[in-house]
């Protein structure tokens, strides 16, 4: 048979394969669509029976227009179920008080496929730093959502930010060059890069600024009070309607949280998660008006059906010693019971039908090598040779 025909033939197998495949998927696939059914993978998949009190917020986007779309929920106390890891964070927090390594510290903990969340000197308020360019990201992708020939608009760096911080840019911006409005974004969010947050800040619709901040109840930051102060809970408000994609469309949400998870900042958060684990975060630091610093850090952590967020605030006198203690209450949010919750049936499920998945097409090709592969000494056939180089 000439290999004109064996190509053709595995061509049909790989085709085949595929069709098992989706074939072998399917059931998991509707198992996967009745359990959205019941959890919708945001905020108002809750049953009655898993609230932790009755009284439960929708919070929706009140634009004068007809529909109100959903954005949040809440529910004013906290989960009973969560208590235990309360009491943890604020043992922690308060022997680390004692031993002079923070001056204070706040942790906000939300499970997003429920209800359930608490807090550990939750109350308190700090400057938010760099974690403010997540609301500029999100206003400029707003932005794009409508025009989005922005995002290939190109601006000049003329003259770099003097502001002292502790984690430098690697790979600062050129003066004279000109950078894309996207490649700002990258910068901005990756590298935390305040030259390009610069830039960013000249395109920005301040109107849809504040009005994200209304939307999701956070005081508006007047752009004089360089001592604007948030807290926890709120800076959560920001990943949270990324994750439910319900302030921007699914796919610029889904854009939003890929940059976060490459986040090259790697001495907060990270340092309390197995290596591995997926975490969309973004970090910010500031001086406070005495001698003190605040680093503080938000992060998603994905972990199936037990993603959570946490939102950690510090202030002492040395930014190492905040960010070890950043590490240790995200490690401690880790390990406790409620976030290790096993994956259910479904996912696991896709996820090994997945891999299959990535296997299968290839099984043709093995099958037909002896074919496509000359069988005298077993030369390559031209066949294959241009298979390879397709």
């Amino acid at each position: 048979m000439s290999s004109g025909k064996w190509m053709g033939l595995m061509l049909l197998g790989m085709l085949a394969a595929a069709s098992i495949t989706w074939l072998a998927m399917k059931p998991a696939l509707d198992a996967k669509k009745k359990e959205s059914l019941v959890n919708t993978n945001n905020e108002l998949a809750i049953t009655h029976t898993d609230l932790p009190c009755d009284d439960v917020s929708i919070i929706r986007d009140n634009s004068p227009s007809l529909t109100k779309p959903f954005l949040y929920a809440d529910v004013s106390c906290e989960s009973d179920a969560l208590q235990s890891l309360k009491q943890d964070l604020t043992s922690f927090i308060d022997s680390q008080k004692t031993s002079g390594k923070i001056s204070r510290a706040s942790v906000y903990y939300k499970e997003l496929n429920s209800l359930h969340w608490t807090s550990a000197y939750g109350e308190q308020q700090y400057y938010p730093g760099s974690m403010l360019k997540v609301p500029l990201l999100m206003t400029i992708l707003k932005q794009v959502q409508r025009d989005k020939s922005l995002l290939e608009r190109k601006l000049q760096f003329q003259s770099p930010n003097k502001l002292s911080v502790f984690v430098p840019v690697q790979n600062p911006m050129q003066v004279g060059n000109f950078y894309t409005v996207q490649e700002l974004l990258e910068r901005m969010i990756l590298h935390s890069d305040n030259d390009a947050t610069s830039l960013l800040f000249t395109v920005y619709n301040k109107e849809l600024y504040d009005d994200l901040f209304l939307k999701l109840s956070i005081p508006v930051q007047n752009a004089d009070d360089v001592y604007y102060q948030i807290s926890p809970s709120d800076m959560a408000k920001f990943f949270r309607v990324l994750y439910n994609a319900s302030y921007l469309s699914s796919l610029y949400s889904e854009y939003s949280l890929n940059l976060l998870t490459k986040s090259d900042f790697r001495q907060g958060v990270i340092q309390g998660i197995p290596s591995g684990t997926q975490v969309a975060h973004k970090f910010g630091e500031r001086f406070t008006a005495g001698s003190d610093v605040q680093l503080h850090e938000t992060a998603i952590v994905y972990r199936g059906s037990a993603a959570f967020i946490i939102t950690i605030m510090t202030e002492g006198k040395n930014f190492n010693d905040l960010s070890g203690v950043i590490g240790a209450l995200s490690k401690i949010c880790f390990e406790q019971k409620r976030a290790q919750a096993p994956l259910s049936n479904s996912h696991k499920a896709l996820h090994t039908l997945a891999l299959i998945s990535q296997l299968i097409p290839w099984l043709p090709l093995a099958l037909c090598s002896r074919w496509i592969i000359d069988p005298v000494g077993f030369r390559p056939s031209k066949s294959y040779r241009h298979f390879l180089l397709l």
